[in-house]
């Protein structure tokens, strides 16, 4: 099985292309389309081959704790397991750290499901670590995360041909032409900041956080992710500042393309928000279509905070640190939506209804975005003629 794996690494195989494939034996030896499976099952053998120690194995508990600590099943941690040794080139025998690999992982995944680590204490194969050594595992293994998976799975389009599909989905279910995404921003606490930044760090509320921005398509996928920002920083001010901005500029010089936003924005060319003074009937409907795409972002993030529970509390590191783990839950939030992974019930928290802010005086009827959000509901009468 080395040998194979080594295979699968040196020629930069990832999963997705042993799953499903007839390959022949002269080309990468795979030749049943259970054979990734066949690999996961070797991954702890992989990472473990330079160690000595007789360590236990972390499988030797049942499956419903597996779950239960970590929110991956014992297959899918395997699978992910050798997505990272696939990214990383991971090579045992240049791994110092006295802790192995896999449980390193594991680690990481305890400490996002539950913001804790308390679940590992009565598994034998975490004993003799000090909590110091645990809580370095989740910082570095986040790291790894956002350098090496995150760029693969949390993906804004950079053009307008990548963008057609999310456009076609968005406009099916609810039909809006040329969106490109629901953005919104939600606040994840933090224990301390240095004291010269503690101000800068401030939310509205009176804590210390990072302000998230997020962007997700119809499908609960996160396309987008912004944790650097301090919880001072307005959602205006973090949009303005995003990385995505300039590409949603650059998006829409050639073609219409559009972000949905909640009334917290301001409406432009590149961004639609609900009507603030809807007098006619197709303001109120545009508004209901726009609320509902708005219920998919919350939806999402519940899903997103519920199933990594570790967004709810308050992260003992430092922002850097704060915005790696953010990062982090949100790339797997992705890669266990791309393996059709199910949020279990009694995890998922309820849907908050959005408070409705008040009226503004009137409407932005000077901007693009005035003239854009116009066209979209002579768009939706002309549907329905």
């Amino acid at each position: 099985m080395d040998l194979d794996l080594a295979t699968c690494l040196f020629t930069g195989l990832t999963t997705e292309c042993l799953q499903d494939k007839h390959a022949n034996w002269e080309e990468c030896r795979f030749t049943t389309t259970n054979k990734q499976r066949l690999f996961a099952k070797e991954v702890i053998t992989f990472v473990r081959c330079k160690e000595l120690r007789v360590l236990p194995n972390p499988f030797d508990i049942s499956d419903e704790y597996f779950k239960n600590a970590f929110r991956l099943d014992k297959w899918l941690f395997q699978d992910f397991l050798l997505v990272l040794c696939l990214r990383t080139y991971y090579r045992p025998e240049l791994d110092n750290n006295v802790m192995p690999f896999d449980l390193r992982v594991l680690t990481m995944l305890s400490y996002l499901a539950h913001g804790h680590l308390e679940i590992l204490k009565p598994l034998d194969a975490f004993q003799g670590y000090r909590s110091s050594m645990l809580q370095r595992c989740v910082a570095e293994v986040c790291q790894t995360i956002v350098h090496f998976l995150a760029p693969d799975y949390v993906v804004f389009p950079s053009n307008n041909d990548e963008t057609l599909g999310i456009k076609h989905d968005f406009n099916t279910q609810y039909g809006i032409p040329h969106v490109v995404g629901v953005m919104d921003c939600f606040h994840v606490r933090l224990s301390k900041v240095a004291a010269a930044r503690e101000q800068q760090f401030q939310c509205r509320h009176g804590n210390l956080a990072i302000n998230v921005q997020v962007v997700c398509d119809n499908k609960y996928r996160f396309l987008n992710v912004n944790p650097r920002a301090p919880g001072s920083a307005s959602d205006i001010y973090v949009w303005k500042h995003s990385p995505i901005y300039g590409i949603m500029k650059n998006l829409f010089v050639t073609e219409p393309a559009w972000l949905i936003a909640d009334r917290g924005y301001k409406l432009e060319d590149i961004l639609i928000n609900p009507h603030r003074n809807p007098t006619t009937h197709a303001d109120f409907r545009f508004n209901s279509l726009i609320s509902a795409m708005l219920d998919v972002l919350d939806t999402a993030v519940i899903m997103l905070t519920s199933r990594f529970r570790c967004l709810k509390t308050i992260l003992p590191y430092n922002h850097q640190t704060a915005a790696n783990i953010v990062t982090a839950c949100v790339t797997l939030h992705n890669y266990l939506l791309s393996k059709n992974s199910v949020i279990d019930e009694h995890l998922m928290s309820v849907v908050p209804k959005r408070k409705s802010l008040p009226n503004a005086k009137c409407e932005d009827i000077w901007s693009t975005g005035y003239h854009n959000r116009e066209y979209i509901k002579k768009y939706l009468n002309a549907r329905n003629l």
